[in-house]
């Protein structure tokens, strides 16, 4: 049986076969997995198990492990059944222990991730100059320069309490980002490298985050205590006011697709970037410094 981290940092496990006609589960599930074939290799005969997967990633929501009283081994999930022998159970077991850690796309030669200080954990740096930016504000830059892809002039200043960036884009193909006393111009040819360094150094930290929680048995309280802080601080911002609870909730649930076990690694990014929108479009925006106060430290380590 092989071990394989895809693309999408989920992990297959499979033989014989090409592309996703594999089973399927998160990369902080292996260990678990891992645990259920040592049991199975373990039992001499008639035992079953089924482990239910905490994402339907492949397809399936459940892997079933299976000894018959003749001591054939199944294993079976996201549609596909494998017969194993004691020994590549117990291999694949050891596998699976032991994963190297998820490695996700470096940023771009223009967004570097930089020891956190005040929640600024990117720069973007081009010509000599560099901005310095929180993760809400590189979530929200991005989405501006791809907005200003299809287009032939664009403007458009990203206002956080007293931050304030600014993202411009000429007829002539220039764009050009102001961030206090910087001024960093990029060329058509350089523009998608800085959205992809954007996204890639907004995947970075996060995953930074995602891997301090570990794959052990407590694995999940580590990711609890992150939604609860999420969920207490955002009734805290709120007080009073009676739309709190429910813009709480919104946010814990966006927060859970973020840094849950078994999600996919790449969009996490996106989930994330989709969470600081939601809350730049859709609320009042005497409550947007706050929330981005608290989405610049609850999801980046502290150095």
């Amino acid at each position: 049986m092989y071990v394989k981290i895809r693309q999408d940092g989920s992990i297959g496990i499979g033989r014989g076969t090409e592309g996703e006609a594999e089973i399927t589960m998160g990369f902080g599930e292996a260990h678990m997995v891992a645990a259920a074939l040592e049991k199975l290799a373990q039992t001499a005969r008639n035992h079953k198990q089924t482990y239910l997967k905490t994402t339907n990633v492949g397809g399936g929501n459940k892997i079933d492990f299976v000894r018959a009283d003749d001591g054939t081994i199944t294993i079976s999930g996201d549609k596909q059944t494998y017969i194993c022998t004691e020994p590549e159970i117990r291999e694949l077991a050891e596998k699976l222990r032991h994963l190297p850690p998820v490695e996700v796309a470096p940023p771009s030669d223009y967004v570097q991730k930089t020891t956190p200080s005040n929640g600024m954990c990117l720069v973007v740096t081009n010509g000599g100059q560099s901005i310095r930016l929180r993760l809400p504000e590189a979530a929200l830059l991005k989405t501006a320069i791809r907005s200003s892809i299809n287009s032939r002039y664009f403007v458009e200043t990203i206002t956080i309490g007293q931050r304030r960036i600014t993202a411009s884009r000429t007829s002539d193909l220039k764009w050009q980002l102001r961030g206090g006393e910087s001024t960093i111009k990029f060329t058509a040819y350089e523009i998608e490298a800085l959205i992809a360094g954007l996204h890639n150094g907004i995947l970075d930290v996060l995953m930074d985050l995602v891997k301090s929680f570990g794959s052990d048995d407590i694995s999940d309280i580590r990711v609890k205590s992150v939604l609860q802080r999420i969920e207490q601080d955002t009734i805290k911002i709120f007080g009073e006011n009676k739309s709190g609870k429910g813009i709480a909730k919104e946010l814990t649930k966006r927060t859970k697709s973020i840094i849950g076990i078994g999600e996919f690694a790449d969009e996490r990014a996106d989930s994330f970037i989709d969470m600081c929108k939601y809350v730049y479009t859709k609320l009042d925006t005497k409550w947007v410094e706050q929330l981005f106060d608290l989405f610049a430290t609850a999801f980046v380590i502290a150095s």
